[in-house]
């Protein structure tokens, strides 16, 4: 008696062991892709465009055509199956909405992203040069304006590393946690950047009369102007370099770290 019951735990054992063979053999993350890729006409009505990416690498250029051309890439990883990855890959959706004089580009995953997962788009975005105004909303990733850019953007980003290669006109950049790196152009009065954690640098020419605000709370800032800029520097925090030690000045800069340098120069 005592060795059949021996015999039917053994049994047991194997069964069970067999039927979680399958989840336990997937010890590394496997990887699915999806591409779409499309493009959207406007009207001469549309000056403004609305991008909400939650998660992915953004890229934007530059044309002369009278539409927006996207390439989008999709992926997901994670411990399952491939099978089980493609299901997850059809909760991503990219939607886009015409309004007055306003065009609505939307990347969004419906679902939470677990843990484990790795959940991220690859966005190249392709917009007219007629748009004077871009408003960009982002919770993740990385954001790149590749071509110079003449309007306005305003971004409001939760974690998102930042560059712009050249821009004029007004920015108004908001960004909890990332940083922003502008390599050229010129900013017009009233532009600001406001990150709670991460660096700022900024190489731009800058409008006479006008005021300009550069905060962080942790990071360092670093900002270079046209060495005959008529700047007058307003800082809180540790400046380690000033090139603009004039008391007054029609160009007011407000630079503002906690825990970071400050350095101003000129170019």
């Amino acid at each position: 008696m005592r060795q059949l019951s021996l015999y039917i735990v053994i049994i047991l054992i194997v069964i069970i062991t067999g039927c979680g063979s399958d989840k336990a053999a997937i010890t590394t993350k496997n990887g699915v892709s999806q591409y779409k890729n499309s493009s959207i006409e406007i009207t001469k009505v549309i000056d403004t465009i609305n991008i909400n990416v939650d998660s992915g690498n953004l890229q934007i250029y530059l044309d002369d055509k009278n539409e927006i051309d996207f390439r989008v890439k999709h992926t997901i990883r994670d411990y399952k199956t491939n099978e089980e990855l493609e299901k997850l890959l059809k909760k991503y959706s990219i939607t886009s909405k015409k309004q007055k004089n306003s065009l609505f580009f939307t990347v969004h995953y419906r679902d939470k992203i677990k843990g484990t997962q790795t959940v991220c788009s690859d966005i190249k975005l392709t917009i007219s040069r007629r748009i004077k105004k871009i408003n960009i909303s982002q919770q993740l990733g990385s954001l790149a304006i590749e071509d110079k850019y003449e309007g306005d953007i305003v971004a409001k980003l939760d974690s998102v590393n930042s560059e712009i290669k050249s821009m004029e006109g007004k920015l108004s950049f908001e960004c909890v946690t990332g940083n922003l790196r502008l390599n050229s152009g010129k900013l017009l009065d009233g532009s600001l950047v406001d990150i709670n954690s991460g660096s700022i640098y900024v190489k731009a020419e800058c409008m006479d009369k006008s005021k300009y605000s550069f905060k962080t709370q942790k990071g360092n800032i670093r900002l270079n102007f046209p060495v005959s800029s008529d700047i007058l520097l307003e800082s809180f925090g540790t400046v380690q370099n000033n090139q603009f030690t004039g008391l007054v000045g029609n160009i007011e800069i407000e630079t503002s770290t906690k825990m970071g340098k400050i350095s101003v120069n000129g170019y």
